[in-house]
């Protein structure tokens, strides 16, 4: 799986920037609670246990 920030800067989609404009928001059972720095890094809340996954994970979650 290609980490989101390499995959922006490759083909100048803007996914990072879209996760980070869902801080804070749910879909389905799954809050988005941060994003790491580098962007390939999710925290998320999920049915009221916090974990960490791998950003193109959440994204596609959230957007696919």
């Amino acid at each position: 799986m290609l980490n989101l920030s390499i995959q922006d800067q490759f083909d100048g989609s803007k996914k990072v920037e879209e996760l980070r404009s869902m801080i804070g928001k749910s879909y389905l059972s799954t809050k988005l609670i941060s994003v790491s720095d580098d962007g390939n890094e999710c925290v998320i809340e999920e049915h009221g246990k916090t974990k960490r996954q791998p950003s193109a994970i959440t994204w596609n979650r959230f957007f696919f």
